[in-house]
């Protein structure tokens, strides 16, 4: 008897055009990845037409080698797991759903909404500047001081005060300055938090209600243990984000903050079933499409590629998503230029596919680098490709 969306058990492959020996491979990849200890526990959910084709999880989700707990807890279909930047995608569909209902103009000026925001060379910055990653605005000792992220007001204020770190147009990855700036601009315009519009308007009527900004009904003991397995130091964004790095991503603070650019927790088959949601045209049961489908193309198709000052490496940008390229990307080794979606930190990724209907979520708890990240990824990601008919 299959489960509760979005839960379902998988289908055979074949009844969505898939290959099953190519699905068992993914498969026993992402089994193999977790017994050589790239990740203590993760899971990887696939859907494609409307049906799960593979849903698998294994591993630890807490306390592996004392670390998270004392107790060894595995990890489940529903365990929930911080997906981080994951979230700022859905961010940028609520930017969407209001640019759809002409309550914003997202090549009109962050100040020209929040008067506040001018000065320090930033009265050009646009929404667009921001959903792209194009401000400039990055605040490094901001991001390494987690315990001021749920006083939203201080933070705001303390980025009003530090002038950008780029001349707007650089192509700078904005980790938690982006999902600042959106929830600000979309409060002034609608009185209303983004993680409450997302939450009441997309992931309760989709039935996706363990996908949310920070903590929702779970506690803290209950999320999956985000695990630091990389070198001492790694550098990104101008900080070190190895020190203190479990410290400081499990700490209450950065839920609390539901900030959307880093504060998303989920599972993978709610992942998976909102991106199938997603390149399903973004039309809901009752037929409801809460963004014309053009519109929905424009924020999931790439409108920036280049070499990205903050994270120093090549990447490809839709409006808050992630895109694929011609050359080979966190969504495959080649032939990716249809896939949208987004990384979290260097564990988690969450993706779709015009060309092939896809959509597919892979949650980890494990954390090393980005190399690691596409590594261990690309090989999963590419799978899917190739399983396709």
């Amino acid at each position: 008897m299959k489960s509760i969306f979005p839960y379902e058990e998988a289908v055979d492959a074949t009844e969505v055009g898939m290959d099953t020996d190519g699905i068992d491979r993914v498969a026993r990849q992402f089994h193999l990845q977790q017994e050589r200890g790239h990740f203590p526990g993760g899971q990887l959910v696939v859907r494609r037409y409307g049906k799960v084709v593979l849903k698998t999880c294994c591993g630890i989700a807490r306390g592996w080698n004392g670390r998270g707990g004392a107790t060894e807890i595995s990890v489940r279909d529903d365990t929930p797991f911080p997906v981080y930047s994951t979230g700022k995608p859905m961010a940028a569909v609520v930017v969407a759903m209001l640019e759809a209902r002409g309550m914003l103009d997202v090549h009109a000026s962050v100040c020209s909404i929040l008067p506040e925001f001018s000065g320090m060379g930033r009265d050009d910055i646009t929404i667009l500047d921001v959903l792209t990653h194009k401000a400039g605005i990055i605040l490094p000792d901001l991001i390494n001081d987690h315990k001021i992220w749920a006083e939203r007001d201080r933070v705001w204020q303390h980025l009003l005060k530090s002038p950008p770190k780029y001349l707007r147009g650089t192509f700078a990855y904005m980790p938690g300055e982006y999902g600042i700036i959106l929830d600000r601009i979309v409060e002034q315009l609608t009185g209303q938090t983004i993680e409450t519009i997302f939450r009441s308007e997309i992931s309760e009527p989709l039935g996706l209600d363990q996908m949310h900004y920070g903590l929702g009904s779970h506690k803290m003991d209950e999320l999956a243990w985000s695990y630091w397995l990389g070198k001492d130091h790694y550098s990104i964004a101008g900080m070190d984000v190895a020190d203190a790095f479990e410290e400081r991503n499990n700490d209450l603070a950065v839920f609390a903050a539901a900030n959307p650019a880093f504060s998303m927790v989920s599972d993978a088959a709610s992942l998976a079933a909102f991106y199938a949601f997603l390149v399903d045209g973004g039309v809901k049961a009752n037929g409801t499409q809460i963004i014309p489908e053009a519109l929905l193309r424009q924020y999931t198709s790439r409108q920036v590629a280049g070499w990205n000052r903050s994270v120093k490496t090549y990447l490809a940008l839709g409006r808050g998503f992630m895109t694929g390229m011609v050359t080979p990307s966190f969504f495959g080794w080649y032939g990716t230029s249809g896939c949208f979606g987004h990384a979290g930190m260097f564990s988690s990724l969450a993706f779709a596919d015009h060309k092939t209907g896809l959509s597919a979520a892979i949650v980890t708890n494990g954390n090393k680098s980005i190399s690691d990240f596409f590594s261990r990824f690309v090989k999963i990601t590419h799978g899917l490709k190739v399983a396709c008919k």
